[in-house]
């Protein structure tokens, strides 16, 4: 699998997290908006770093997903990881 392709998987299934869970539109996340700007707070970051947890194996510490971050910096992050997608 490419690195494109991985990186793409992981930003689908965390647009999808975020939208399923959060009920948040998906164009809005895809947007490229800032996490404080969808009412993303640090309670859904926690919760959706114990999802990624469950779902990848990426484990995050407190404060590696941060609501000043888009989408792609939280794909970032969560790559960096190693997640298994």
């Amino acid at each position: 699998m490419t690195t494109a392709t991985a990186t793409q998987k992981i930003k689908d299934r965390v647009v999808s997290i975020l939208s399923e869970k959060f009920g948040l539109p998906e164009e809005e996340i895809l947007s490229g908006a800032v996490f404080e700007e969808l009412d993303i707070d640090s309670l859904i970051l926690v919760e959706l770093g114990l999802i990624l947890r469950k779902e990848m194996g990426v484990v995050l510490q407190e404060g590696e997903l941060k609501s000043t971050h888009t989408i792609d910096d939280a794909v970032t992050v969560i790559e960096a990881k190693g997640p298994r997608v």
